[in-house]
């Protein structure tokens, strides 16, 4: 081969090369619900340059309602999305290898909220008529119904809190970030709340997942994606309200109707819900603690076949 040819091979590999690690290089992230405060962290980092900075071209694209996020990761038309440990750890059991490379949430949000005053103890909502979102997230409201034998007629809702104002419902399960926010801005006060955190059911909700063979073949790219967003919550928790100011702009982009009192209200509880305890700092890691309680209330209520390791789940 003549120097001549031999320097235009050179030339072309390295443009495939360049093609090639470019192309490596984007990410689509879709959050699991529509544009809120709840992923502030990512629009941030997408906004501030972070993911830039880190090498990654990111696009965030949201789910539609007959869509959803870990659908999406399934048929590949995303590469990261958020999702709750136990819905990942029952996407696992169904041979969907989905893998954490980030864990947001250190708490469970879950509440059952009364409608009526007659409801104070867990036992008064036996028999009763408690919502439930058709989309899932009410795996833990199966699991105390069963656990504590109240035979809770579930009446599935899609994503919001009318069921509950109008009394049609004598409860029903809600997010402190979101729909008992709802509530309380309608002007109801519940009298009595049920938080799962306080009732042994403490499992942590949100993180970061992939698919397991993707995490294997981009670790590099999924690592950096997870530091960046790190640093975008990181970054919320300095700045709030600029935070907020470019949530209310990406809710404008997609035209949806957004009260910004109630997402600063949802940005605060999801800020708590990243600390350990009050007064520490996030850690962003997921712990063989939650793991291992989660996938045990998963297994032991007919979720799950099996047991789901720590290893398994954050692909060590």
């Amino acid at each position: 081969m003549n120097h001549r040819l031999r320097c235009l091979l050179t030339v072309f590999l390295a443009s495939v090369f360049c093609v090639a690690e470019g192309q490596s290089r984007r990410l689509v992230f879709m959050p699991q619900w529509t544009v809120q405060s709840q992923f502030a962290g990512y629009y941030v980092a997408l906004e501030k340059g972070f993911y830039k900075e880190s090498g990654l071209e990111v696009e965030i694209v949201h789910p539609s309602a007959s869509n959803s996020a870990l659908n999406a990761l399934k048929d590949g038309s995303c590469n990261i999305i958020t999702l709750q440990l136990m819905q990942a750890m029952i996407a696992i059991d169904a041979g969907i290898e989905v893998v954490n490379i980030l864990q947001t949430s250190q708490h469970n949000s879950l509440l059952i909220i009364p409608r009526h005053q007659d409801i104070s103890s867990l036992g008064d909502l036996k028999g009763r008529k408690v919502g439930i979102w058709k989309a899932g997230f009410g795996e833990l409201g199966y699991i105390l119904d069963k656990e504590k034998k109240l035979d809770i007629n579930w009446i599935p809702f899609i994503n919001n809190v009318n069921l509950f104002i109008s009394g049609a419902i004598d409860a029903t399960l809600a997010m402190t970030y979101n729909e008992y926010l709802q509530i309380l801005a309608c002007g109801i006060k519940p009298a009595k709340v049920f938080r799962f955190s306080e009732l042994g059911y403490d499992i942590p909700e949100e993180g970061l997942y992939v698919m397991a063979g993707y995490y294997r073949q981009h670790r590099q790219d999924c690592e950096a994606f997870a530091a960046a967003s790190r640093k975008g919550w990181e970054w919320v928790r300095e700045h709030p309200e600029e935070a907020l100011d470019i949530v209310m702009e990406y809710a404008r982009r997609e035209h949806i109707k957004a009260s910004r009192v109630l997402q600063r209200r949802m940005l605060e509880e999801i800020l708590r819900l990243q600390c350990a305890s009050e007064g520490t700092v996030p850690t962003f890691t997921l712990s063989p603690e939650h793991v291992a309680k989660a996938s045990l209330l998963l297994r032991e209520n007919g979720f799950t076949g099996r047991e789901i390791s720590y290893s398994e789940i954050t692909g060590q």
